[in-house]
């Protein structure tokens, strides 16, 4: 009612309610929708988290993996979901990450699964972006690839591997040391953002010898370049011998072109888990959970395992040639935690090493 010396008021009030009306509603914390399904049968959760998905009709998943390797398994959701428009957006681990948080405290909440580099997931965390999530399919992945209490989850793992040109190399070295022998001066690249690379050889060999290593190609006239794909390239057009520390998956698509390389995976062999994080206020939590779920199952697992160079996060699931030759070998997997609270001293010290 307006006052009747202030009729102001009146449409004042009126458009605060509206305001109101208008204003997206703060998203719901995962944590509460996971409480409502508790005591649930499987059968029973499922039934109720594909029904309030389907009334959500949306999930935006943010990712550092490329699209292209995650649109086969979206097709198979999107058809068994066709209610449900899903959002893909790949990005720059890092650059990620530093969005997703900048986002979050300015109150902007519209990323539902998100899946940076292994080292932004401490910083994630600790921002509270995200939330644990014990997945039902959990329990079907490897220790080493998941945490413990649903912090993040690892859906395929990318190998470190060493890339020759065979019309230069007939054998490509089995070994990270063979690069220090005076033959090599000059011949072979390292990447001078491959920290993840780094922090596996400091805890593989220790960090005096790590560091010593890496010392050590420099002495030998290492080439200093930046991106697997671009190194990887270089070695197939001969315009270096061989390439350290690229991806394995790197490997496999030149081999497929029938370009002229071989390669080795060094023992034991080091694998960067590939993660999955459940953000802690997704716009659409019952859609997340049922994407979360799916990108988990082997059905989903297995369309990353049977078109990529990549370990999947499940055992049992048909691989690659060039990952099956590597089953039974030792593996070195990074502890992500571990790995992220170290990150910018790991930084530090590469930067020490390559940059003099």
């Amino acid at each position: 009612m307006n006052h009747p010396k202030f009729p102001f008021l009146g449409l004042l009030s009126a458009l605060i309610i509206l305001a109101f009306q208008c204003a997206p509603s703060l998203a719901a914390s995962i944590e509460d929708v996971l409480t409502s399904l508790k005591g649930l049968s499987a059968k029973e959760r499922l039934a109720r988290v594909e029904s309030e998905a389907r009334k959500e009709g949306r999930v935006h998943w943010a990712s550092s993996t490329p699209q292209a390797w995650a649109e086969p398994a979206l097709q198979i959701f999107r058809k068994r979901y066709p209610m449900i428009q899903v959002e893909y957006r790949s990005q720059s681990g890092r650059v990620l990450a530093e969005r997703v948080i900048r986002e979050h405290r300015a109150g902007k909440y519209d990323i539902d699964v998100v899946g940076t580099s292994i080292v932004t997931f401490a910083g994630m965390k600790d921002s509270g972006v995200i939330a644990p999530y014990l997945s039902p399919e959990a329990g079907q992945i490897r220790s080493n690839m998941r945490d413990p209490q649903g912090w993040w989850i690892g859906y395929f793992g990318d190998i470190q591997a060493i890339i020759c040109n065979k019309n230069r190399v007939a054998n490509a070295p089995t070994a990270w040391k063979d690069f220090l022998d005076p033959k090599w001066k000059g011949l072979f690249s390292i990447d001078d953002t491959r920290y993840e690379w780094f922090y596996a050889l400091q805890k593989i060999l220790g960090v005096e010898e790590a560091n010593r290593l890496i010392a050590g190609y420099r002495q030998n006239g290492v080439v200093v370049r930046r991106g697997s794909t671009l190194r990887s390239q270089f070695v197939a057009a001969g315009e270096e011998s061989c390439a350290l520390g690229v991806y394995l998956g790197n490997v496999h698509l030149l081999l497929e072109k029938s370009a002229p390389v071989n390669y080795s995976v060094p023992e034991p062999a080091i694998m960067v888990p590939v993660i999955n994080m459940m953000a802690k206020l997704p716009p659409h939590p019952y859609a997340a959970i049922l994407l979360y779920d799916f990108i988990l199952s082997s059905e989903a697992m297995g369309q990353y395992a049977a078109a990529n160079a990549v370990v999947p996060g499940r055992d049992g699931l048909p691989v690659i040639k060039e990952v099956g030759e590597l089953m039974g070998k030792r593996f070195h997997v990074i502890d992500v935690e571990a790995s992220s609270r170290d990150y910018e001293k790991t930084v530090k010290e590469y930067n020490s090493l390559v940059k003099k």
